[in-house]
C-alpha cells in the first residue's frame, strides 16, 4: 500500500510538473511581453549597445550613431554616444510604454540563438505600438527639439554663421514649417524583442519608426532603425512578474 501511495505521489507530482511546462510554454505573446519587462526592471545592472540610422524614401540619410549604455542600480543610465549628438534611450521606458501602450503582440519565431555564453532557447514577439501614442511622442520630441535649437545653444549656432542678425526671421520660417509637418504627421512603430526563454529577458531589440508628413505639399516617408543588444546581466529577477 505504501508502494503504491508513493507511486501515486510521484505520478501527481510529475504531472503538476509538465502542467507547469506546458503553462510556460503557452504563455500569451502579452505575457511574454510583461515578463521582458518586469525582468529587465528588476536586474540591478546591465549593459546594452546598439545604432540608430534613418532614412527618407527608403534610402539611408546618415551613417548609423553607434552608443552603448550602462544601466547600474536599477536605474541609473549612462549612455556614450560615437557621435556629439546625445542618444535618449531608456530600454526599460522604452518597454514599459509598449506594454502599457501595444496595439498588437505577437509570437514570431521560437528557435535557438548563439551569444557569448552559448546557446540559449529564445522567443521573439513583434510589438506593434499604437499609432496615436507614437506620434504624440514624436510630435513632442520635435518641438522640443525645436525649442533647444531656438534657445541658447541655437543663438550660439547663427551667431557663429555671421546670420545672428536674421535670427528672429529664420526661426519664424522654421517653426511654421514645423507646424506644417506636424499637423500632417503620422509616426508607427515596431518592436521584434528577442526573449530568452529560461530567464525571461530581453537579449535584442529592433524598433522600426515609419514617418509620414508633408512639406511646402510634398509628401515624404521616413524611417528610423534601431538595433540593440543586451549584455551583462546582475541582479536577481525574483520580483519579476511570472
Amino acid at each position: 500500500m505504501r508502494a503504491f501511495a508513493a507511486l501515486l505521489l510521484t505520478l501527481t507530482m510529475s504531472v503538476a510538473a509538465a502542467g507547469c511546462a506546458a503553462d510556460a510554454d503557452h504563455r500569451s505573446p502579452e505575457e511574454w511581453l510583461s515578463m521582458a519587462y518586469s525582468g529587465l526592471a528588476a536586474m540591478d545592472q546591465y549593459h546594452f549597445t546598439g545604432a540608430i540610422s534613418m532614412g527618407m524614401n527608403e534610402e539611408l540619410m546618415f551613417k548609423p550613431q553607434m552608443f552603448e549604455g550602462k544601466v547600474t542600480r536599477h536605474k541609473q543610465l549612462t549612455i556614450q554616444s560615437d557621435e556629439q549628438d546625445p542618444v535618449s534611450w531608456n530600454p526599460v521606458d522604452v518597454l514599459g510604454k509598449l506594454n502599457d501602450a501595444n496595439a498588437d503582440v505577437t509570437i514570431i519565431h521560437e528557435g535557438v540563438t548563439e551569444t557569448e555564453s552559448g546557446a540559449i532557447k529564445t522567443l521573439t514577439i513583434r510589438v506593434e505600438e499604437k499609432s496615436d501614442v507614437t506620434t504624440a511622442r514624436w510630435d513632442s520630441l520635435l518641438r522640443q527639439q525645436f525649442d533647444d535649437i531656438a534657445g541658447v545653444s541655437g543663438a550660439d549656432t547663427l551667431i557663429a554663421l555671421n546670420v545672428s542678425e536674421k535670427r528672429d526671421t529664420i526661426l519664424a520660417q522654421s517653426k511654421k514649417e514645423l507646424e506644417e509637418m506636424l499637423s500632417r504627421l503620422h509616426a508607427t512603430s515596431r518592436y521584434d524583442i528577442v526573449i530568452d526563454k529560461q530567464r525571461l529577458l530581453p537579449i535584442k531589440m529592433e524598433e522600426l519608426t515609419s514617418f509620414e508628413y508633408e512639406r511646402g505639399g510634398t509628401p515624404i516617408k521616413e524611417s528610423r532603425h534601431t538595433s540593440v543588444r543586451f549584455e551583462k546581466f546582475e541582479g536577481s529577477a525574483e520580483d519579476s512578474v511570472q
